[in-house]
């Protein structure tokens, strides 16, 4: 299961995805963060995947596909993600943080 926790806190928006991270629940995750994120055109944007347990090949694909929406909308992208796991693996050009308080 994925839980997915959004707040907007000192004009930057928070996405803090929780739990399981796989292809049977990353498509309506997407649909609906990408709607947010388009609509709104947030100016900074912080991924935190610290509290994920377990992700694959498909959960991937989410992040991916979020960086490269907030992107598109002209939002600044934060990675929140400790190990850099993420970061290391699509070879993202974006600032990678440990802990959501550094980007405050």
């Amino acid at each position: 299961m994925l839980k997915v926790i959004c707040e907007f806190r000192k004009g930057i928006f928070f996405i803090r995805l929780l739990g399981y991270l796989n292809k049977s629940n990353y498509i309506e995750k997407e649909e609906l963060l990408t709607q947010i994120i388009l609509f709104n055109k947030f100016k900074y944007i912080v991924i935190n995947t610290n509290y994920l347990e377990k992700v694959d090949f498909e959960g991937l694909k989410l992040i991916l596909n979020i960086s490269k929406k907030t992107i598109e909308s002209g939002s600044n992208l934060v990675l929140c993600d400790k190990y850099q796991i993420v970061k290391k693996l699509f070879n993202l050009n974006v600032p990678n943080i440990k802990d959501e308080m550094e980007v405050l």
